[in-house]
């Protein structure tokens, strides 16, 4: 026999969108259930301590003050800031093809920071915690396979034969969402033609608490400070944007040659890169939904708009 549970607002993804939603939604007294398709144990393990360039997370969030006071506002941020994270005080972006350069520093705005670089597995880890101890009722380690409408009822179907139903259904499952599809919502879609290069590289010289950026014809490269457990300031984050082709030729490149044509795109402005992290590219593709809402249901984070 199927079993049918109903909420007031069922939130479907449990990442950081999906879930910071799912929190606040219940503080306002809402029944709210998430479901996440990974186990709750694995979202809640603490990773082990970093000191080489393989151990950190290359999927890393630059979070803004206006966030920061978001996860205050939800008890979440004591247990971000607990664990590994890295606060930064200024912004160095310019031209590499000009002597375009500009500086934010946050002292200029009587400010500790400017925002701080997270592992995104850590603040996802931060938020499961404080789900374990709210009212909201995790359902986790199981599939979304179906969705379903009966007049003005509407929710899931699960892989273990679970249905739910909700007087909203909000989609928080990612770029391809599924949801959003099942509920009609269309979507703009553009190809930027780029790719986007990440891994984790340890400099020569310290990254002094700098995000930094350089532009470049061919696409912009990020350098994002990270910080250990040790206290080496010696740990960046790269994003590097660039052409498909472009992307494609450094992706293939073994680690010395990659290092070589990343030392010359950063314009050294750190020293020596001594050590690079696997790297992973991913295409950059604009989607955005015609609508975020309909009857009984919304879109929220990337299922809205990458």
């Amino acid at each position: 026999m199927t079993e049918f549970r109903a909420f007031d607002i069922l939130v479907v993804g449990g990442g950081m969108t999906g879930s910071a939603l799912a929190l606040g939604l219940s503080r306002q007294g809402w029944q709210v259930g998430l479901v996440e398709g990974s186990e709750r144990t694995m979202l809640l393990q603490q990773p082990e301590p970093a000191d080489r360039v393989a151990e950190f997370e290359p999927r890393v969030s630059a979070i803004s003050r206006a966030s920061q006071q978001l996860l205050e506002s939800l008890g979440v941020w004591p247990a971000v800031v607990s664990g590994r994270h890295c606060p930064y005080q200024k912004m160095t972006v310019w031209d590499g093809d000009g002597t375009g350069r500009i500086h934010f520093d946050a002292a200029d705005l009587q400010a500790r920071d400017l925002g701080t670089i997270v592992e995104n597995r850590s603040l996802v880890r931060a938020l499961f915690q404080a789900l374990e101890g709210s009212s909201v009722e995790l359902i986790d380690g199981v599939k979304v396979t179906g969705w379903w409408q009966d007049g003005s009822q509407r929710g899931i179907e699960l892989a273990d034969g679970q249905r739910l139903g909700a007087q909203l259904v909000v989609a928080a499952d990612g770029a391809n969402s599924r949801l959003r599809k099942w509920g009609g919502l269309r979507v703009r879609e553009r190809d930027y033609g780029d790719q986007a290069i990440v891994c984790t590289v340890r400099t020569a010289q310290s990254h002094r608490f700098t995000a930094w950026q350089r532009f470049s014809p061919t696409g912009p490269l990020a350098f994002l400070p990270l910080w250990p457990e040790s206290g080496d300031e010696h740990f960046c984050s790269i994003v590097w944007s660039q052409d498909t082709d472009e992307a494609r030729r450094l992706m293939a490149l073994d680690d010395a040659g990659f290092v070589a044509e990343l030392e010359l795109a950063i314009e050294r402005e750190l020293g020596a890169v001594q050590a690079v992290s696997r790297r992973y590219a991913f295409p950059l593709r604009q989607r955005h939904a015609k609508d975020y809402i309909a009857t009984g249901f919304a879109l929220v984070g990337d299922a809205a708009h990458t």
